[in-house]
């Protein structure tokens, strides 16, 4: 069915919504995604059935869209989005390359104080599996001389050899299936996979611009980006300003660029940008800014280049930039993420705009300024630091209390830490868990002070009984890297305490802190029927503790699932995370199969997997975009891009 995989709307792409099921909740429509909150608005690919040759007829696909396409974008005085119940219908979200669905079970209705939703956009630059993987080796890329087998237990890291040889062409192939869902995540998958010194990937990419699926050809626009070939700049400019140039690349000669192709190409230019830089005498970053200043009847094509302009990571862009968030006659999405690319480029000089955006009256422009203030404040700067602790006490929205927090984390200061220690004694629900959270984080940065952190969240833990607030906990041990604590969470991994969520965390902090003893615990787990969330959580954990027979494990584990979408694609995916070599004979079998014994979602997640197992980023680039995101402030098409893997 066309809404098992991409087609529903690229927000199950770390699980998703809502009509998106979140990556922590919802019923499973395919290999599409991780969590973030959930858009309110339409998603992507409604809930159309499958037509000849995969293709979405004209005007259908959700909501009708405007000229351009896309949605139509609620109005810039739309109240904050709110997340809705998970999806249980066909029009789920969809993603380019994702995970699974999550759990279906019922959570608050307000969502955007759950601090879950931080973590699953956060949590890849604290798991860096891939970079784990890959240094536990000292053998060359060129070479294969652990293929078939891992080096003194743990996985092997996949060779140059193997990318070349069998990764890539297994993803060239797919790019021809007639499944669209294959063809876009091995669109993905080869931006990850490629580099610029491929010229045939550049050109197999270009191609798919004017597939005949509207989703493969937004996944083409971004995996150019991805790619990161400067050749590509051209061609995404021109697609992102709907250039007559442009409206021939994507096969609309004559008639607009669909909406979220521009929106892709703009995010693509800054993905270039930001691995590549830009040259003097080249407008890209001009076009940027020109475009997110300029009305448009929907704010995507504004918000796209405010995101771009997150990963470019120039100080050239920073009087644009604070000039774009001081300008209340500006769309307030715009503005909040001008505001978030301000602490990510490093705009020391934005901090004064930052601490007054605090008191925005737009709660998106608030959290943003939170968010940035996070990454930009020194700890001497004991005014803004104060005012951050009382916002963290009493900002109006319970969102950028949560935010405050966080950044009280990420600065490290004794005043702010003090607030968070009290918080996990004395504070309600969401300020115990986002404080557990930002002592990690703190704990992960600053050594001093580590085991202090450490001991009141193990006493913490202990006193609570709620399973959402433990599993914060647990995650803020593990990002401390506490030790004394993995007997105990060890404990209650085995004897089967809490829900699904619960175990899940307890298997990434186990992963974290390293404890090999919980391996057949957590082997256990990945092989159980039933939630396919934490099953991956499991398999990861696998990873994290280098376990030799996770790969074998996972590979009955989907020989045994065909008959279930949800546990294949956790399984399929976390193959991919796990990293070890010995998963590129499995995925590419999968993905080249095509005579009826491999269901057509199958090949799909396998070209997801494949690009995450081959990725040549420790981190993927497109995280780069999710990590300390604005995630509430979301529209259609940002919402498909904060669930991609």
């Amino acid at each position: 069915m066309r809404n098992t995989f991409f087609a529903a709307a690229l927000l199950l792409t770390l699980g998703l919504v809502a009509n998106v099921a979140l990556a922590h909740g919802g019923t499973y429509q395919g290999p599409s995604g991780g969590g973030t909150p959930g858009y309110t608005g339409p998603i992507g690919g409604g809930t159309v059935g499958p037509q000849p040759g995969g293709t979405t007829p004209p005007g259908t696909g959700g909501s009708t869209p405007p000229p351009g396409g896309g949605a139509t974008p609620p109005p810039s005085s739309a109240p904050t989005p709110r997340p809705v119940a998970r999806n249980t219908g066909p029009a789920a979200g969809r993603g380019f390359g994702g995970s699974t669905g999550g759990r279906a079970k019922a959570k608050s209705d307000d969502r955007t104080s759950e601090w879950d939703w931080w973590w699953d956009l956060n949590e890849e630059r604290y798991l860096n599996l891939k970079n784990k993987v890959r240094s536990q080796e000292a053998s060359s890329d060129n070479k294969d001389t652990f293929l078939g087998g891992s080096l003194g237990g743990g996985a092997s890291k996949v060779s140059a050899n193997q990318i070349r040889k069998d990764i890539l062409p297994s993803l060239r192939l797919a790019l021809k299936d007639a499944f669209y869902d294959a063809r876009a995540g091995a669109v993905i998958a080869l931006g990850k996979v490629g580099d610029k010194s491929m010229p045939e990937v550049l050109a197999d990419l270009r191609g798919m611009l004017a597939d005949k699926d509207k989703i493969v050809q937004e996944a083409a626009c971004l995996a150019l980006g991805v790619l990161g070939n400067k050749e590509a700049l051209a061609d995404l400019s021109d697609l992102a300003r709907d250039s007559k140039r442009g409206q021939k690349l994507a096969g609309k000669e004559g008639a607009e660029v669909p909406v979220r192709m521009r929106t892709f190409a703009a995010v693509g230019i800054g993905l270039i940008g930001g691995r590549e830089g830009f040259a003097a005498g080249e407008t890209y970053l001009k076009d940027l800014v020109t475009l997110a200043t300029t009305k448009s009847p929907n704010q995507d094509v504004q918000v796209g280049p405010a995101v771009a302009l997150q990963v470019v990571k120039t100080q050239d862009a920073v009087p644009s930039l604070i000039n774009m968030f001081k300008d209340e006659e500006l769309d307030k999405w715009v503005r909040a993420h001008a505001g978030v690319a301000l602490g990510k480029i490093g705009a020391k000089a934005a901090i004064p705009e930052l601490v007054k955006g605090l008191d925005d009256k737009e709660s998106f422009v608030a959290n943003s300024s939170a968010i940035s203030l996070g990454l930009l404040t020194d700890q001497s700067d004991r005014e803004t630091i104060n005012k951050l602790i009382r916002y963290a006490k009493s900002a109006p929205e319970r969102s950028t209390r949560n935010f405050c927090i966080i950044a009280l984390g990420e600065i490290g200061d004794p005043k702010g830490k003090a607030l968070l220690l009290e918080n996990l004694q004395k504070g309600q629900m969401h300020d115990r868990t986002f404080s557990a959270i930002a002592l990690g984080i703190m704990g992960n940065k600053f050594e001093e002070g580590r085991s202090e952190s450490g001991q009141v969240l193990v006493e913490t833990y202990k006193a609570l009984k709620a399973d959402q607030e433990k599993s914060a906990v647990a995650i803020g041990l593990a990002l401390c890297g506490y030790e004394p604590a993995r007997e105990m969470l060890a404990e209650d991994l085995v004897k089967g305490q809490g829900n699904q969520d619960l175990k899940g965390h307890l298997c990434t902090a186990l992963g974290l802190l390293n404890h090999a003893d919980s391996i057949p615990a957590i082997q256990e787990l990945a092989r159980q029927k039933g939630d396919q969330d934490l099953r991956k959580r499991a398999a990861i954990a696998l990873g994290l503790l280098k376990d030799p027979d996770a790969v074998d494990v996972l590979e009955k584990v989907i020989t045994e699932s065909s008959a279930s979408k949800a546990i294949l694609g956790a399984a399929t995916v976390a193959l991919g995370y796990i990293g070890d070599r010995r998963a590129v004979p499995i995925l590419v079998s999968m993905v080249e199969n095509k005579k009826g014994d491999v269901q057509d979602v199958t090949r799909a997640f396998a070209t997801v997997a494949l690009g995450i197992l081959g990725d040549k980023d420790d981190i993927s680039c497109i995280s780069k975009v999710q990590e300390n995101s604005n995630y509430l402030a979301q529209t259609e098409a940002l919402a498909e891009l904060l669930t991609i893997l």
